[in-house]
């Protein structure tokens, strides 16, 4: 299932040079809107410390276990394995968690968290990052969905935890 939605999403790369534009620009740069929205809700949040100490604990878990996990469970990218377009050039190093993926629903999560509006369209863009992830062959779709779920999830983690 996972080489096959690879291949659907895959095969349209290259077929349209502003879609394919979109995609490498949303798989390579959309992350930094991020780090401008977590801004915005830590300038305009009262409880700044809290939304400050959210994030840094919610990223600096998920980039653990990204870095944990490819570690011991090594899945070698779709290009390397077979014919891809790929779009972007990427590293030859594990597909089994997507970093940008994880990091943008991460962020995602906790600006959802402190501002519904802005979060909504911030999921909207990381699940496009994660299409584009697929779209640019650096991961297979089971990568980004695993990533995604993992990100928002230790986010939520993060909240509770420095609730207590």
């Amino acid at each position: 299932m996972n080489q096959m939605l690879f291949k659907k999403i895959n095969q349209l790369a290259g077929r349209n040079s502003i879609v394919d534009s979109i995609m490498v620009f949303a798989s390579n740069k959309l992350r930094y809107i991020y780090a401008i929205a977590l801004l915005f809700i830590f300038l305009r949040n009262r409880s700044k410390k809290k939304v400050f100490i959210v994030s840094v604990l919610s990223i600096m878990v998920n980039i653990m276990i990204n870095t944990f996990v490819n570690y011991f469970k090594f899945k070698p990218r779709p290009f390397l394995v077979q014919k891809a377009k790929v779009l972007i050039p990427v590293k030859k190093d594990s597909t089994y968690t997507s970093k940008h993926t994880l990091l943008t629903f991460a962020s995602s999560t906790i600006i959802y968290i402190y501002h519904k509006k802005l979060g909504i369209i911030m999921f909207l863009l990381s699940t496009l990052t994660g299409i584009s992830r697929v779209w640019t062959a650096a991961h297979y779709p089971y990568d980004v969905i695993r990533s995604a779920l993992i990100g928002t999830v230790i986010s939520y983690l993060s909240k509770q935890a420095i609730d207590k």
